[in-house]
């Protein structure tokens, strides 16, 4: 038998190893908000998303925080295992809430060290949050807020096969690293050209399209190197 998994990580693998994984993950759902994992804390377990979307937090000694990745079905959490170090280097929080798979990391180190071609995958997933994270760094540096939130926007999208999304512009900008007034700007402008209509906390997509124009080619750079880093040779295997 083998299970079924919208997680690009576990898809990428042959039916076999695949099988091996996910039998030793427990289904969970995940609420919006929820701190899965803190800094400095032994990393307990790794999720591999499948609806919901994680954000990899810096936290600072004010107590704020800014986003430097998020993580949906294209990779997991727990990069700081993949790479040898047991403790959290940053703060998991749940952005969309959804389904994940998790596995205990314990499970998790055993199975890497068994599976060659799950610990290769991995390999690639923390790649491919690496990577987010340098674009991110440069996007902020070279397009503009109703751009960067275009393209943030466009991803959540892709993560979560939705066109509406539960957000606030107090959440949008601690993501995005600007003030809320900014943040209520650029979405302003968006919905002003019929891109996304916002109401009540909640943020829909109305023209995709239009939204990709609006965007800036940091998303295209970002998707492409998901699909090269992880193609889904195993998903019918």
């Amino acid at each position: 038998m083998t299970h079924e998994t919208n997680n690009r990580v576990l898809r990428a693998l042959d039916s076999e190893t695949r099988n091996a994984v996910i039998r030793r993950c427990e289904p969970v759902t995940l609420e919006a908000e929820a701190v899965l994992q803190r800094a400095g804390e032994a990393t307990h377990a790794v999720y591999f998303p499948e609806t919901a979307v994680i954000s990899a937090i810096a936290t600072y000694s004010d107590g704020s925080g800014i986003e430097m990745a998020n993580i949906g079905r294209e990779a997991c959490t727990a990069v700081n295992l993949m790479l040898g170090h047991p403790q959290q280097l940053h703060t998991d929080e749940v952005q969309i809430a959804g389904g994940a798979l998790r596995l205990p990391a314990e499970q998790f180190l055993t199975l890497k060290t068994k599976h060659e071609t799950f610990a290769q995958r991995l390999l690639a997933s923390a790649q491919s949050v690496f990577y987010q994270v340098m674009i991110s760094g440069a996007c902020n540096g070279a397009h503009s807020a109703r751009q960067r939130l275009a393209r943030w926007l466009l991803t959540m999208a892709d993560r979560t096969d939705g066109s509406e999304m539960r957000l606030t512009h107090d959440f949008l900008a601690q993501m995005l690293g600007v003030r809320r007034a900014t943040v209520t700007q650029a979405a302003q402008g968006l919905q002003e050209h019929g891109l996304i209509s916002y109401r009540r906390g909640r943020v829909a997509i109305t023209d995709r399209a239009g939204l990709r124009k609006a965007s800036c080619e940091c998303y295209d750079l970002v998707r492409s190197a998901n699909r090269d880093l992880l193609p889904e040779t195993g998903a019918d295997a």
